[in-house]
């Protein structure tokens, strides 16, 4: 009866998968009414995953809130592109970690990786480093509070994963109102068509990476070729890689 009630609420919403979400509410919480609170909050338009409170990402679970974005699936072709071409005990800096989905699944996929973890965002810290310790990672993965680069003075990485801020402010307005309502706006929304922390990183790139070195930056795909120019003015071989719908997710610089 309980199922049926809360597919009612969200077949009711126009939430699409109804059915599936339905399930998951029900597993997920403590008790009928707990169940349908959440089944209410899920039809007023908040993200499904805030509702539940956790993500699942690659091998690992996350807590999330609106302190952090939700984990996109395609952030794990990033991370699979990390895997493959980090070096036995590389060190990877994870720029604008969020809820830790990067560094920690790096962490735990691969031990040998000396992983650092960074963002501007203090409330996005604290929760990623909650996720490490939920995921037995908290001796795995150091976390810094900086904007960019500021706090790695002297340091050098063999490896700069970015998903840093790329939504217009133009796009902004105009983002499904689950993400723009709910999610932070600071990680999603950067200036100069979305691209301001991306290029000012890689001006930065060739303090902060050893020789041989690499970095890879998630982004919206029309600005993959700019992303890719700005990486050859600054001396790296440049390369985009596609997503596994086929578009222009990401660029990548070696050197």
């Amino acid at each position: 009866m309980l199922r049926e009630d809360i597919e009612l609420i969200l077949r009711s919403a126009g939430v699409e998968n109804f059915a599936r979400e339905s399930r998951w509410i029900v597993q997920e919480s403590v008790s009928d009414e707990a169940a349908l609170q959440a089944a209410r909050r899920r039809a007023a338009g908040e993200p499904l995953q805030y509702v539940l409170g956790n993500a699942p990402f690659r091998y690992i679970t996350l807590d999330v809130d609106p302190r952090v974005l939700i984990p996109r699936p395609e952030t794990e072709s990033l991370v699979e592109w990390v895997l493959k071409h980090a070096p036995h005990g590389a060190s990877v800096l994870d720029l604008g970690c969020g809820s830790g989905a990067i560094a920690l699944s790096l962490a735990h996929e691969r031990p040998d990786l000396q992983v650092t973890a960074a963002d501007l965002s203090l409330d996005a810290l604290t929760l990623a480093r909650h996720n490490a310790v939920k995921n037995n990672l908290e001796d795995r993965v150091e976390f810094y509070h900086t904007d960019l680069f500021s706090a790695f003075s002297g340091r050098k990485f063999d490896i700069v994963a970015a998903n840093l801020p790329y939504v217009t402010l133009a796009e902004y307005p105009l983002l499904d109102a689950e993400v723009r309502d709910y999610e932070p706006r600071m990680a999603l929304v950067a200036e100069d068509d979305g691209l301001a922390l991306i290029l000012q990183s890689i001006a930065e790139l060739d303090k902060y990476l050893n020789k041989p070195g690499m970095a890879i930056y998630e982004l919206s795909p029309p600005q993959a070729a700019r992303t890719a120019e700005a990486l050859q003015s600054h001396g790296f071989e440049a390369a985009i890689v596609h997503d596994l719908c086929g578009r222009e997710r990401f660029v990548t610089g070696v050197r």
